[in-house]
């Protein structure tokens, strides 16, 4: 058929329809928008459960501080970013040292996880101050002091938030499935 015989079909009583599937849609939007709301919030903190659980991030406030929401009231639609910078290994390590030949402690490298209690140890690794105030890690090998210059040294990185949440959003899906339904009927009074 082609666009010409679709306009000349007429159907008696679609603007009744289409009129109360919008007076549906606009009593139901409010319990759906504070749904979605409520979901998007439980969403972000089983994200920053699960990412915690599963990698070795030190503290909870920095898996926070860069997953991000936002909603939509008029599309009806909650979004959960993060961030896709890698996170400096730092944010995994804990430094060691041990007793030198005069009895003094010296640092040993760090011991790593980025993944929750699989721990790796680093011998020849170090930190720095960075050019913007954060924390780098580098490692050296034994005898060789081209470290001291820095330049061309590769800063050590583990996951960015984003890379972790996406292994993760898997996981967390049917609870957060869940959680919307259970809302939605709540608010809706169903």
């Amino acid at each position: 058929m082609s666009k010409a015989n679709f306009q000349r079909i007429r159907i008696e009583g679609m603007e009744a329809v289409t009129k109360e599937l919008n007076r549906i849609r606009a009593s139901q939007a409010p319990a759906i928008n504070r749904a979605i709301d409520d979901t998007v919030k439980f969403g972000q903190k089983a994200a920053v459960d699960a990412i915690f659980n599963r990698y070795g991030f030190k503290s909870r406030s920095y898996i926070e501080q860069h997953l991000s929401v936002s909603v939509d009231p008029r599309n009806l639609k909650g979004v959960i970013t993060a961030r896709y910078r890698a996170s400096t290994l730092t944010r995994f390590a804990r430094p060691l040292t041990r007793t030198g030949k005069n009895g003094r402690s010296r640092t040993d490298g760090h011991m790593i996880s980025a993944l929750r209690n699989q721990p790796t140890w680093f011998k020849g690794t170090f930190t720095v101050i960075g050019k913007n105030g954060n924390q780098i890690m580098f490692e050296r090998q034994k005898g060789d002091n081209s470290w001291r210059k820095l330049k061309g040294q590769k800063a050590m990185y583990g996951p960015s938030v984003a890379g972790s949440f996406r292994k993760i959003r898997d996981d967390i899906e049917p609870p957060i499935i869940a959680h919307l339904r259970n809302k939605y009927g709540q608010y809706s009074g169903t």
